[in-house]
């Protein structure tokens, strides 16, 4: 192969693409036990969204309902029906996303897999110029990427993952897990205000324990995720605590504030 010293688009005058089959190939990389325990981890994301949209889009609900019909039956008929309705919103929200998102992937590394097959030559050189933007000279980037030539599932990983900044792996099945840990901590952050009202206390006082509940809850949340971080779990927990808390201040601000502009008496969200 000719070698060159062009900074840019190095001539390229053959390229190794003659591997049987290699346009139906899999971008692949070695794995490792860190980067699965690492996959564990980043699924904290299910579990904190849901947990915590769970119980603030509940605590706002029962907690209305228990001001405004002062009845302990329509505070569980509301409560139960957001819970169920909110996880299978969640659970088949977090599927089709994600469904949606491993669509996108696909579809880029069936067009990067076209365009080796098109122009071999551009592609080489462009892996080149990735390679040489990272420090190589373009010697050294012109030896390694004749290397990847021959190895054309590393080759199309590297290839995606410099020109479009994903890792292929994205676009694996990742099955039901992630929707179902959406919808079911969706569900478990839900119960915790309507666990208030389950205790015999009076309907302000269930209002008010739902609240405490709820910053447990959250609090809870918040340590949790920061348990595979290095994150301070108090100061973590604390921090979803301040979010939730403002989200929910807000939201019983538009609900007394918003609907007499438009002649309608205040909401009672979070009494």
């Amino acid at each position: 192969m000719q070698m060159s010293d062009d900074p840019l688009t190095p001539p390229v005058t053959e390229v190794v693409v003659d591997v049987p089959g290699w346009q139906r190939v899999q971008p692949r990389i070695p794995d490792t036990p860190q980067r699965r325990r690492l996959a564990k981890q980043r699924s904290v994301r299910e579990i904190v969204f849901g947990m915590q949209d769970g119980i603030l889009t509940t605590l706002g609900l029962v907690t209305g309902v228990g001001v405004a019909e002062g009845e302990r039956s329509a505070v569980f008929i509301s409560g139960f029906l957001g819970l169920l309705a909110g996880a299978l919103s969640m659970g088949v929200g977090e599927y089709l996303g994600g469904k949606s998102e491993r669509e996108v992937v696909r579809a880029a590394i069936r067009m990067e897999r076209e365009e080796m097959a098109a122009d071999p030559q551009a592609e080489f050189a462009e892996q080149v110029a990735y390679y040489k933007l990272k420090g190589f000279s373009a010697d050294e980037a012109q030896m390694i990427v004749t290397r990847l030539t021959r190895h054309p599932d590393i080759y199309l990983y590297e290839m995606i993952r410099d020109e479009f900044g994903i890792d292929p792996r994205e676009a694996d099945d990742a099955g039901v897990r992630g929707p179902l840990a959406m919808g079911a901590s969706f569900a478990l952050g839900a119960f915790v205000p309507i666990l208030a009202f389950l205790l015999p206390l009076s309907m302000t006082g269930s209002s008010l324990l739902a609240l405490v509940f709820a910053v447990v809850g959250l609090f809870a949340v918040g340590y949790f995720a920061a348990l595979n971080t290095d994150r301070n779990p108090v100061v973590k927990g604390l921090e979803i605590v301040a979010f939730g808390c403002g989200v929910f201040a807000l939201s019983y601000l538009a609900g007394h504030f918003i609907p007499p502009l438009f002649g309608h008496a205040p909401v009672a969200l979070g009494g």
